[in-house]
């Protein structure tokens, strides 16, 4: 009798063990679809078309590594003090429990980023880019791509600021609604 009721109480504990919801960062963005306070873009590079098409051609084949991007930003004056102190906590540990590998972190006296990737080093298939500013809120931006190179990535950045007087990046900064920051960030290695 006892190995009878044995069975069908492991199955159960099991089943609710098993059901049980581990955060992930692509239910973290989701959860914030459903919060009225944070600001949400999802988008498709494919939907940008020919953003770079008066570029080199190594320019544009670094483009075609980037697929899509995600973006929850919490602003300052949606959320309060401890909010946003839930919310680095929240990613820290859906981070910390992941595959993602620190990049680096870029920190100044306006706020923090830390940078991950997941992926071969030289050959990134996910950045996510956590952003807590002080005066602006904080921010989760995951880029997905295939085989993106982070050293290409920033030489096609600054070729777009040199050869096209920044015009792509105007375009990418008007969906944001606001300007880039234009001051040196300090970048602090990993250790």
């Amino acid at each position: 009798m006892k190995k009878i009721l044995i069975f069908p109480v492991l199955s159960i504990l099991f089943i609710i063990t098993s059901c049980k919801r581990k955060e992930s960062l692509q239910s973290y963005l989701i959860d914030t679809q459903e919060d009225s306070n944070f600001m949400r873009l999802d988008f498709s590079t494919s939907m940008l078309g020919s953003f770079l098409e008066n570029t080199t051609e190594e320019d544009q084949n670094t483009f075609q590594t980037i697929e899509k991007l995600n973006l929850a930003f919490l602003p300052m004056n949606k959320a309060t003090e401890e909010e946003f102190n839930t919310e680095t906590k929240k990613i820290k540990g859906i981070l910390k429990d992941s595959e993602y590998k620190s990049l680096f972190r870029v920190n100044d006296k306006r706020g923090k980023a830390t940078i991950y990737y997941s992926g071969n080093p030289e050959k990134i298939d996910e950045f996510v880019a956590v952003v807590y500013a002080k005066e602006f809120g904080f921010g989760v931006a995951r880029v997905l791509g295939d085989e993106m190179n982070p050293v290409k990535i920033m030489q096609m950045i600054q070729n777009l600021k040199k050869n096209g007087e920044g015009k792509e990046l105007e375009i990418i900064k008007d969906i944001f609604g606001g300007e880039f920051q234009r001051e040196k960030l300090r970048a602090d290695p990993i250790e």
